[in-house]
């Protein structure tokens, strides 16, 4: 086994004066490993309940429900862009610091992208990491527990500690693998994006494809568009999940439908009269107006293929897959990393203004499949591997 760094028992902080104290004592660091507890079930943002950060000789649980805890104290070492703040799986957790703060930590460094581009997997897990780094099993059994609850218990504390105590060990093996493999410039242009406030934007576009994939009419997926935009605002700001507030099905029935009086709007499957005579209602009245204002020739397109010449050939789209897995087999990289199946169906429609054309994407698999789809290389057989071939 991998020696791991021995820490004292954590140090519970739940007051402004030893949050400062300890924000002081990390400011020394050059790294420091971080992990965030929440709840999720009955809001629409996650409520934060718990930090843990661990230092070169200190490991620290931070109350975040406490009410005698000022957490904008943590700025100076969230913003100190000499110290590298480590997570693993990392975007749940700046989502939830981009909210409470309003700014994102800076140099973060995500384990899990980090393991990917070093050949451990697609998306591999913290306990899959540290046993593969360190030869150590880590107890995720407490995982989905309550982490509201108060006072914490010491298997909460426990597990809580193990998720940044074994990341602190893990790190610098890991960083140090990238470095000799020449791989830390491809994990530093995929923190670009985690550190973009950007990509923690709600995924509206997404959504409207995902309920409109079945509406074939223009107008209707307008109103559907405007529909998922006003939800997503009023479950922000009462605080609730989307579909606590109204459901997938709700929206697409409006947006097909089209009521124009509360009635009618009373016999849409999910929608109650309370919400059809209230000011919600009101709203989704305005909303179907504003839809059918719009003129013909502005109406969005439905997502369908225009024509069956736009549909990419399955058999070129098979090829091209293979040869992901192919060439991320010789890089020992995760091929979901790299490509996905929407990136590959529009290689092979003849896309070229893809992120997977540049950078070190473009190296390992991008060149190689412009190259497949003009016939300028063959994949064959050699030694029971996929060889690559120039024509």
């Amino acid at each position: 086994m991998r020696s791991l760094k021995e820490f004292p028992a954590p140090q519970l902080i739940s007051d402004s004066h030893s949050l400062k104290q300890m924000v002081d004592s990390l400011l020394v660091e050059n790294y420091v490993t971080m992990d965030t507890e929440f709840v999720r079930e009955s809001t629409y943002w996650p409520e934060l309940c718990l930090i843990q950060i661990a230092g070169s000789h200190q490991v620290y649980l931070v109350d975040a429900l406490s009410k005698t805890i000022d957490l904008s104290l943590l700025t100076p070492l969230l913003l100190e862009p000499k110290i590298v703040k480590v997570f693993h799986a990392a975007q749940q957790d700046l989502e939830i610091f981009l909210h409470l703060f309003g700014f994102l930590p800076v140099s973060i460094f995500d384990t899990q992208i980090a393991a990917m581009v070093a050949g451990f997997g697609n998306q591999i897990g913290y306990d899959s990491l540290i046993e593969s780094l360190l030869n150590h099993k880590v107890d995720k059994s407490y995982r989905f527990s309550d982490w509201s609850m108060r006072p914490l218990t010491k298997a909460q504390q426990d597990y809580a500690v193990a998720d940044v105590t074994y990341l602190w060990s893990a790190f610098p093996i890991l960083y140090e693998k990238l470095r000799l493999d020449n791989r830390l410039s491809w994990v530093a242009s995929e923190m670009e994006l985690l550190s973009n406030p950007d990509f923690y934007l709600p995924p509206i576009e997404k959504i409207c494809k995902k309920l409109g994939a079945k509406i074939r009419n223009g107008r209707s997926l307008a109103c559907l568009s405007y529909l998922i935009q006003w939800r997503e605002e009023k479950a922000q700001k009462v605080n609730i999940p989307r579909h606590h507030f109204i459901r997938d099905e709700s929206l697409i029935a409006i947006a097909v439908a089209l009521p124009d009086t509360v009635k009618t709007l009373e016999k849409i499957r999910g929608i109650n009269r309370d919400f059809a005579n209230g000011q919600d209602g009101q709203s989704v009245l305005e909303i179907i107006k504003k839809a059918k204002a719009i003129d013909s020739e502005s109406l969005p397109t439905p997502f369908i293929y225009k024509n069956p010449v736009e549909k990419p050939s399955e058999a070129l789209v098979s090829l091209l897959k293979v040869m992901l897995l192919a060439k991320c087999e010789i890089y020992k990289v995760a091929p979901k990393l790299v490509a996905s199946s929407k990136d590959i169906e529009k290689i092979a429609l003849g896309y070229r203004d893809l992120e997977i054309f540049t950078g070190w994407r473009h190296e390992v698999f991008g060149k190689d499949a412009i190259d497949l789809c003009e016939g300028k290389l063959m994949i064959s057989v050699q030694d029971k591997t996929l060889k690559f071939v120039k024509v």
